[in-house]
């Protein structure tokens, strides 16, 4: 491949660029999630909509959000990153136009959904580009950079839909989005070049594997026929074989399972899956409390979720940061060896304090102590909650070779799923338990999550080698080319 054609190549202006275009992809998805939360009542008078109603648009959304990557990411792998960002925008703007104009909450939750389905792709495969154009001892940093731009959405979500809201009423929030997504569209289409490449495919390379022994095997036999025996047998050769790859070769199951049934991905995306489900959680519960027992009105229950917000910010720029600086560390120390692993070893630090930040700030609102205090843990809360994911989320693109945007697809949809959950059961959890155990219950959630990721940690290097033999993955050549991990 021409030096020009690989993205990994790239100047750095170019590269960062690429990064700016899916951080405003990924924010624009990360605002419909909340933007709609402070017009709740203006939606229920006018449409009009019962609250279970208005709450079945939110969980839908979200699991929505969470579960259709799956299919981008296949189509990603086939068609490229390009054409799964112009189809996945346009159906989000469209969506968002329809939304805005719509007369019944039938057809709010209806387009909902599809604006869900259109808003995760940016989400899912923004993950598997920067995997495409940055190494590995850069990518925790643009991650946590990449990162940022959905963490926007649970706190400016809330505070710019109050704004929009008391400005043009309930449907200017949506006409907003379609206004942003719009201009995102625009700049894919103009600006942005495909990073995908072919042979960083799974299915390009399931393929080229069953070519190549295809063709041995007709060596060997043209070889051992006695009539051919003064001919020269034909040359197998990958660089001379045409691979063409459709949709009809594309079964997102078997690279799904690849992933999923590997012990070292499925403990990572339940860990994963816990993390981030609770930024979900806190943010909508607070909103309750704040308005029930602090008597706040939307704009300040927004204005008080932007220290989350802050906290988020804050925890994926240092912890990418700082996950390539313990990865770069541990591989000079191990002899210029390095694996996924080490990019763990960064989030120990976060996984204690985490937490018992959590709990200090179930009892804090749960004896609606001074504002000041709520602030101030939510922003510890919101940092560590993603100075953690932006590691984990490295670590599942690092240790996927070739299969990097499935593998984010269904970290996607993991935590969509537990994202679903968690607003289903938190007004139930949080009217009979109160702030208090409530979140304590939580913590201990955490807990778990981080003890699975202290297992991957120790343990992930054993399961992945055994696992790639199992499978009969890619070889040791073909994986320091594509990774770049040295072997």
């Amino acid at each position: 491949m021409p030096v020009a054609d690989d993205p990994r190549k790239w100047s750095v202006i170019r590269k960062n660029f690429v990064l700016l275009q899916v951080c405003f992809g990924s924010m624009v998805a990360g605002l419909a999630g909340n933007i709609q939360n402070p017009a709740i009542e203006d939606m229920e008078a006018d449409l009009p909509a019962t609250s279970s109603q208005i709450s079945l648009s939110i969980s839908l959304f979200i699991l929505f959000q969470g579960i259709v990557p799956l299919v981008w990411s296949a189509i990603s792998e086939v068609k490229g990153r390009k054409a799964v960002y112009l189809t996945s925008l346009s159906i989000f703007t469209v969506a968002s136009i329809v939304v805005a104009a719509s007369k019944t909450i039938g057809l709010v939750i209806g387009f909902r959904c599809l604006q869900a389905a259109g808003s995760s792709a940016v989400m899912s495969i923004g993950a598997a580009t920067l995997a495409d154009i940055f190494d590995p001892q850069e990518r925790g940093t643009k991650m946590g950079i990449y990162y940022i731009a959905p963490l926007i959405g649970p706190s400016a979500g809330a505070l710019l839909g109050g704004a929009l809201t008391t400005g043009f009423t309930w449907r200017g929030p949506f006409y907003f989005l379609a206004i942003v997504s719009g201009i995102v569209l625009l700049s894919f289409v103009l600006f942005f070049k495909d990073t995908f490449r072919r042979e960083r495919s799974y299915v390009y390379q399931e393929i080229l594997k069953k070519t190549l022994a295809e063709q041995v095997s007709s060596a060997k036999k043209f070889k051992a026929s006695s009539e051919d025996v003064t001919r020269t047998p034909p040359a197998v050769s990958a660089a001379a074989i045409e691979i063409k790859v459709s949709l009809m070769d594309v079964n997102p199951l078997k690279p799904m399972a690849t992933v999923i049934t590997r012990r070292y991905n499925y403990l990572m995306l339940i860990a994963s899956g816990l993390m981030f489900s609770f930024s979900f959680l806190v943010t909508y519960t607070t909103s309750r409390t704040l308005g029930t027992f602090y008597h706040y009105n939307p704009l300040l229950i927004g204005l008080v979720l932007v220290s989350f917000g802050v906290g988020n910010v804050t925890g994926s720029l240092l912890g990418g940061r700082w996950s390539d600086y313990q990865l770069k560390k541990l591989t000079q120390k191990n002899g210029g060896k390095s694996s996924p692993e080490m990019r763990l070893k960064s989030t120990i630090h976060g996984l204690i304090a985490f937490p018992f930040c959590i709990i200090g700030y179930a009892w804090i609102i749960q004896e609606r102590l001074h504002i000041a205090g709520v602030c101030v843990m939510l922003f510890l809360c919101g940092f560590f909650a993603i100075f953690i994911y932006a590691s984990t989320l490295a670590y599942l693109v690092d240790s996927n070779v070739g299969r990097s945007s499935t593998a984010v697809a269904i970290n996607s949809a993991f935590r969509g799923t537990f994202a679903f959950i968690v607003t289903e059961i938190a007004v139930p959890m949080q009217d009979g338990l109160g702030d208090g155990w409530m979140y304590t219950i939580i913590a201990g959630l955490m807990v778990i999550s981080g003890l699975l990721i202290l297992l991957v940690m120790y343990k992930g290097t054993q399961w992945r080698a055994a696992s790639d033999e199992r499978h009969d993955t890619t070889s040791k050549d073909q994986i320091k080319d594509k990774d770049g991990y040295k072997k």
